[in-house]
């Protein structure tokens, strides 16, 4: 059997009791802040490379080809001037700003037509124009970026180099103008791979990170121990659900909440739930637990050993557990 320089370290109680010292805690990281520090360190490799689709907006700066075949056979490189005009061959210009790539190709192929007997086109996008943004508030690095049109508020959070230690990953503000179009919620793509119906980003639009509000930590034996921002989260079983659930080797006859009451004091609580209790019942006390702001919540294992059982070791021929009952 291996022994351990501290016996007491799996019962911080004992350990508290007889060495006089608390035991030694690590720093709960912040859900979320890895993958955007890791993430920021070389724009180059975000995934900017997105298929375009017929529903993408033209606008000044795109690169569009023109590929004909039937009465004319040719293959066209043009620019949207700053007009967010298109000029054709012998049709002269054509308004295409603000228009989806797919209505674009129908009013190419219907204008050459004009011109062209039995003419078909096809419009492809060549290069992407850049839009320049404004990212401000509790981000590590504020200003303005030049990004690619395609780009959504997390593609430029991801610019600004994430958020600082103070902002806030649950209520991202995107602006056009003094008009608040949506707020982003960053949790549904770390959490569920999903990005929603994010919209995209224009030229002159503002990403504001405000400051973070409610956020709870919870470590122990949970699958993902973090720091977390809370939003419409109110119960524990909530909070849990964040973490990503229990482990099976949790002890839940006892879980530990430190709650700082704001100016006053700070106090311990603890969840009491009977042995035995079924997932409903598990359910049902976690639904009824209240967290708030700044509680830190703590899930102890259960004992290593098993209370079943006597351990031998030494000058035996066979060290180990023995049960004290059969079945």
């Amino acid at each position: 059997m291996v022994h351990r320089p501290n016996p007491y370290a799996d019962v911080p109680s004992l350990y508290d009791l007889y060495v006089q010292a608390s035991a030694p805690t690590q720093r709960t990281e912040r859900f979320g802040a890895d993958i955007f520090r890791h993430g920021a360190v070389n724009a180059d490799v975000l995934p900017m490379d997105l298929p375009v689709g017929p529903d993408y907006v033209l606008g000044p700066g795109d690169s569009l080809s023109i590929d004909l075949w039937g009465g004319l056979s040719q293959r066209l490189f043009r620019n949207v001037d700053r007009e967010g005009r298109l000029l054709l061959p012998e049709a002269g210009p054509l308004l295409v700003s603000g228009k989806s790539l797919g209505e674009v190709q129908d009013a190419v192929q219907r204008v050459l037509r004009t011109q062209f007997r039995d003419v078909s086109a096809d419009v492809s996008l060549l290069k992407l124009r850049t839009v320049r943004v404004y990212v401000v508030g509790e981000v590590t690095a504020p200003g303005a970026y030049d990004i690619s049109s395609l780009s959504t508020p997390l593609n430029a959070l991801f610019a600004a180099g994430g958020i600082t230690a103070r902002g806030s990953l649950r209520r991202l503000e995107h602006y056009r103008g003094k008009q608040l179009l949506e707020e982003v919620d960053a949790y549904d793509l770390l959490l569920h791979g999903i990005r929603g119906d994010v919209k995209r980003l224009e030229n002159g639009d503002s990403l504001r990170v405000p400051p973070l509000e409610t956020s709870v930590a919870i470590d122990g034996m949970v699958r993902r121990p973090a720091l977390y921002e809370l939003r419409s989260e109110k119960n524990l079983n909530e909070v849990l659900e964040l973490a990503g659930g229990i482990l099976p080797a949790a002890a839940l006859s006892h879980i530990e909440v430190q709650r700082l009451t704001a100016h006053e004091k700070r106090s311990m609580l603890s969840l009491e739930i009977g042995e035995g209790s079924d997932k409903d019942a598990l359910r049902a006390a976690f639904e009824k637990f209240q967290v708030q702001d700044g509680d830190e919540i703590h899930i102890y294992p259960i004992a290593p050993y098993n209370t079943g059982a006597i351990y031998l070791e030494g000058h035996v021929l066979r060290p180990g557990g023995i049960p004290t009952a059969r079945a």
